[in-house]
């Protein structure tokens, strides 16, 4: 069967679709959503050709953000997963499948689709139709209580688990050295199953959480993994009546026990921590005891023995016992749940980062294995403990966040998924739909009563922390945390000189963190940046050094500079910029697209504060909207707006001081004229490069295709070191860029006026001197020096170049509106000096046929502009009107004047204020009469 239509078999047409893709040795996972079923099969190919595990959702999801349960949409099979191996519930594949086959032929199910994991069993019951998420949980949820009860033993974290991932058909598990193939068992086809027939032959009524009986679950297993078994606790119970009598007798009437029941005895006692002293106990006083008869005896128990079992050996005792019924076997007695000593140290999974657990606010506490516990006691002063949350969740920090008020910083340990570490408003912790809704959207799972428990916990941390600790102030911003450049806020990463610690997420940066953990190695980081290291290659080179110069701004006197990629398809622009982002974390994700508005993109500008912000595409932009990007980027900040709430500003962050690294295929000087005449402003806060081809040929172009690719899993290693040179070497740093700047400004001929360029691309090349010092880049600055002067003295050139004179702008202006212009001859009219004596008016050579807007004589050069509309021009062409009128009056003898535009004419209007001026190119206006008389 192809990989295509196993996929069409058990996944829903509607929705998003997930692949998740794993390289454990190199910490590389990448997930992705696609459109069509056919674009997962060509991912999971081109994944598992790059030797990496691949994964897909049996979830479509509504939003192609994340792969979680609330984000789900639709299922369209059922499905189990039987773990084997040495250490696993089955020892071989054929056992597993053996037992699923007498699992399906006691309920009568259909016979499922099985794929090969490599070591274990993926077992499929594909749907007829698919199913929204809820009613598939239902469903799943009785699945799993079948397998208890019927023995099967699937991983219960798997079987009603909406967002679970399962290996992709036809590629390979690499979970060791030696890889396995994953493939279908034979070759039938999918045969659906009809959801209401499949859960009728299940025969099970699905009961309420906390009345399943937990077998292999995951709450049973937290027990037992932090669980210890205290026989002398079981006896002194046992002596105050509250025990069991089965043991009483073993022990007080060792003489008389028969064989089957003092082994009975000895399997309550080998499972407990004081075996030993208990074996001796139930078995000294026997008049045959012997003690290697007795280890051995020990050795071949494999379990304590049950109440039932024991009422087998010795009838009637256990008739009268008031525990009857509430426990499975006395070794429940005497259970005691094992207490962390004091903060540990764990290895997260996946990540593989440590992380210190703290001591749990009491009554609670941690246990060994991990979880929440609370320990009480009952009203017979028999200690009792409950779990609270089968893994570690805990809170490590108070934040108080502009936005959200006092917010609280959570961590959450997950066996297969990692730690993750979210923020949760107090708020939302003191109302118990708003904090399950929190705890939802993070996958812990806890209702009814247990999410009240965890309330309860939570609001026990609140009250330590506020008791021993003073809230910090949560960073809504990447980058520098003040101006004297101490710390680095970094995604989770804290930055200072000596050390980095953890930087929790606030309301404006959570949606950002995972983009800043590092992937691949890196090594491999590094060596991609040299890839640029070559011959010909000083403007990829500078690109780099954008990625490194961003954090310097701050050493300089402005905010920031924009520098403007342009050129054709294909000539490395967007490859380059990944390659400045990837310094820092996760190039595509950190890269705005063409679709993203500008509003975002300056609220990006905002969070990422000190790190550069990087726009893909900027194409199919306006003249206006460019005006806007480059004014707001070089001001640093974002508009002011009203919030949400009433007539108040919304919270903002600091100014960021970065750089703005953009592309496109056209230039954005030339958008931004446009629609103005002189845009000079922007321009000089804007540095445009144009990209040529350097590579070519289809060996090259793999080469290119190859390192777009690798940049994408390789990244955010260099960042934090780098930034802990520039804290612990402030004044060098500062010193490098002044110099660099002090040289560029004299090579280059720079002014006031050059401000942005100057500073801008003095600390480009100070972060490629920087990162060279420490190894990053083995460049050479000195010809990306030469080549950014170059640049600097070609684009200064031009810019000043492109200021139109008087007579370009007048020109301009006339040529605009040529027929809305009265041409007529001298003012001095004709009126009884003709031959025939009757008064004639002045000939008129063309009437205006719109609004008129001067008046122009062509006998005497004169040219009458009304003033409104003039000056309304030059605003809508940005052009400042005082300071054309004063060059109209020193080159034109421009005068303010009164005049009767119309006269000489029929049409009778009064004198109006104009500026009057000789104008002597009105012949060269192309004359637009010809062909409009229709």
């Amino acid at each position: 069967m192809e990989t295509t239509e196993f996929l069409r078999g058990v996944l829903s047409s509607n929705g998003n679709y997930c692949v998740f893709a794993a390289r454990a040795k190199d910490n590389i996972r990448i997930q992705k959503f696609y459109a069509t079923i056919e674009e997962v099969e060509q991912a999971a190919h081109k994944y598992g050709n790059d030797g990496l595990d691949v994964y897909f959702a049996l979830s479509t999801f509504k939003e192609p953000t994340n792969r979680k349960g609330d984000n789900a949409q639709e299922l369209k099979a059922l499905f189990l997963d039987l773990d084997c191996g040495p250490s696993k519930e089955y020892a071989t594949q054929q056992l597993a499948v053996s037992a699923l086959r007498d699992f399906c032929k006691d309920l009568s199910l259909p016979k499922p689709t099985m794929v090969n994991s490599g070591r274990g069993v993926h077992v499929y019951w594909p749907l007829t139709e698919a199913v929204s998420a809820g009613e598939w949980v239902d469903a799943a949820e009785r699945l799993k209580q079948a397998c208890a009860e019927k023995g099967l033993l699937a991983d219960p974290a798997v079987t009603a688990d909406v967002a679970r991932i399962l290996r992709v058909p036809n590629t390979n598990n690499y979970k060791d050295d030696n890889p396995l193939p994953v493939m279908l068992y034979g070759v039938e086809p999918i045969k659906p199953v009809v959801l209401s027939e499949f859960i009728d032959k299940l025969g099970v009524d699905l009961k309420p959480v906390s009345n399943v009986d937990l077998g292999t679950d995951a709450l049973y297993e937290a027990y037992a993994e932090n669980s210890e078994n205290i026989f002398k606790t079981i006896m002194q119970k046992t002596l105050q009546g509250r025990g069991c009598k089965q043991l009483q007798y073993i022990a007080t009437k060792q003489d008389e026990v028969s064989e089957p029941m003092w082994r009975a005895g000895l399997s309550i006692a080998k499972f407990c921590v004081d075996s030993e002293v208990a074996a001796e106990k139930i078995s000294s006083r026997h008049p045959d005891y012997n003690a290697t008869a007795m280890y051995k005896k020990m050795d071949e128990i494999k379990g304590p023995y049950t109440c039932d079992r024991f009422n087998e050996l010795n009838e009637g005792v256990c008739n009268e016992c008031p525990l009857r019924d509430q426990i499975k076997s006395p070794i429940v007695l005497g259970k005691r749940i094992k207490e962390t000593d004091g903060e540990v140290t764990i290895e997260a999974p996946v990540s593989g980062k440590l992380y210190d657990i703290p001591i749990f606010p009491k009554p609670y506490f941690r246990g060994t294995a991990g979880g929440v516990f609370l320990r009480g006691s009952n009203a017979d002063g028999d200690i009792e403990e409950e779990l609270i949350y089968h893994h570690d969740i805990y809170i490590t920090r108070r934040l108080h966040d502009e936005e959200l008020g006092e917010t609280l910083v959570f961590r959450l340990h997950l066996p297969r998924d990692g730690v993750r570490q979210f923020t949760v408003p107090l708020t939302h912790v003191t109302s118990r739909e708003e904090f399950r809704k929190s705890m939802a959207r993070e996958g812990v799972t806890a209702w009814g009563k247990n999410l009240d428990k965890l309330m309860a916990y939570t609001t026990k941390w609140v009250d330590e922390l506020q008791h021993t600790s003073t809230a910090s102030e949560a960073h809504r911003q990447f980058g520098w945390v003040d101006e004297n450049m101490e710390a680095f806020v970094l995604g989770e990463q804290l930055v200072e000189g000596s050390e980095i610690t953890y930087n929790p997420p606030s309301s404006k940066t959570s949606g950002f963190m995972d983009n800043f953990e590092p992937k691949g190695s890196e090594e491999k980081n590094i060596e991609l940046l040299n890839f640029y290291d070559r011959e010909g290659f000083e403007m990829h080179q500078y690109v780099v050094g954008v990625g490194f110069g961003s954090p310097l701004m701050a050493l300089t006197g402005l905010n920031s500079m924009a520098v403007h990629l342009f050129g054709g398809t294909g000539v490395g622009k967007t490859t380059a910029q990944y390659a400045a982002m990837s310094i820092w974390g996760n190039p595509e994700l950190l890269t705005l697209q063409k679709d993203d508005t500008h509003n975002s993109r300056m609220n990006r500008g905002e969070v990422m504060h000190s790190l550069p912000l990087v726009s893909d595409e900027m194409t199919n932009v306006t003249s206006g909207q460019m005006s806007e990007y480059v004014y707001q980027v070089s001001g640093g900040r974002q508009k002011n707006r009203l919030s949400a709430n009433g007539n108040e500003e919304r919270v903002r962050g600091k100014p960021w001081k970065l750089l703005a690294l953009s592309s496109g295929n056209t230039s954005a000087w030339e958008i931004l004229s446009r629609d103005k005449a002189t845009p000079k402003a922007e321009m000089q806060r804007l540095f445009e490069i144009k990209v040529l081809k350097l590579i070519s040929g289809a060996k090259d172009t793999k080469i290119t295709a190859d390192l777009h690719e690798d940049i994408q899993v390789n990244y955010g290693w260099i960042g934090p070191k780098y930034i802990q040179w520039v804290i612990n070497n402030k004044d060098e740093a500062r010193k490098i860029v002044q110099s660099i700047k002090t040289k560029l400004d004299e090579a280059a001929g720079l002014g006031p006026e050059n401000r942005f360029w100057s500073n801008g691309n003095a600390v480009i090349i100070a972060g490629l001197m920087i990162a060279k010092k420490l190894g990053f880049v083995n460049y050479d600055v000195g010809k990306v020096y030469k080549w950014v002067v170059q640049e600097l003295i070609r684009r200064n050139s031009f810019v000043n170049d492109i200021g139109a004179s008087v007579d370009e702008t007048l020109g301009n202006y006339i040529s605009e509106n040529y027929n809305n212009i009265l041409r007529i001859e001298s003012t001095e009219d004709l009126r009884g000096k003709h031959d025939n004596g009757l008064d004639q008016l002045v000939p008129v050579t063309a009437s205006p046929r719109g609004q008129l807007i001067a008046r122009y004589e062509p006998d005497t050069k004169a040219l009458f502009l009304r003033i409104k509309p003039f000056k309304d021009w030059c605003t809508d062409q940005q052009i400042n009107y005082a300071s054309l009128v004063d060059d109209l009056k020193q080159k034109k003898n421009a005068k303010r004047v009164k005049k009767r535009l119309t006269k000489g004419t029929d049409f009778n209007m009064p004198p109006q204020d104009v500026l009057q001026m000789t104008f002597d190119g009105f012949d060269e206006v192309p004359d637009g009469s010809e062909g409009n008389e229709a």
